[in-house]
């Protein structure tokens, strides 16, 4: 999710937040990874159900409009067809069971989202393990809104990985500029 969220980031959730409305195109969601549930991940809501979906030169259209995205992140400078232009047939990089479910959902070049479920992607477009990769998230699966930021670490450091080194190392190693930022 770089940028929005960085390696080291203690985020709370509001957890009730999709009880009473269902998430919205844009929203950061927190759920339960569909290929292991016991795996939280926070991405972005790309597509509700009905949505189509296509990304042309990682230009992403939604319902074929073509989306301004101020948030995502491209950080490669090696094109990949398969992450820069989607739906694809085949997509080596996909998941078999996702790969088979994406023929299924294809409709004029489009990825249709069905009923009960969302695309999500992450904010960094090149380095994301998202929908495009292992397919859809059930809507029972999403479990919050990342609402804040309590506490960053830069942890890019191996040493600072052990928990006696997170003490001493805390006020060095600490994103101070990044404590309470609202999520957006």
């Amino acid at each position: 999710m770089e940028p929005t969220l960085l390696v080291g980031d203690r985020i709370l959730s509001d957890n009730s937040f999709y009880d009473s409305r269902p998430p919205q195109q844009g929203d950061i969601v927190v759920f339960r990874y569909p290929l292991d549930p016991a795996t939280y991940f926070v991405k972005r809501v790309i597509g509700v159900p009905g949505d189509r979906i296509r990304i042309e030169g990682s230009l992403l259209y939604r319902n074929g409009v073509a989306l301004d995205e101020p948030y995502a992140a491209y950080k490669s400078l090696r094109p990949r067809n398969e992450r820069d232009n989607f739906p694809i047939l085949p997509s080596p990089t996909a998941f078999p069971e996702w790969a088979d479910e994406l023929v299924e959902v294809i409709n004029d070049g489009e990825l249709v989202v069905p009923e009960g479920r969302y695309f999500v992607m992450g904010d960094n477009r090149d380095f994301s393990s998202d929908s495009r990769y292992w397919g859809f998230v059930p809507r029972g699966n999403i479990l919050g809104k990342p609402v804040v930021i309590y506490l960053s670490f830069d942890s890019s450091d191996d040493e600072f990985r052990r928990a006696d080194d997170r003490v001493s190392h805390f006020p060095p190693k600490t994103r101070w500029d990044r404590l309470f930022r609202p999520i957006e």
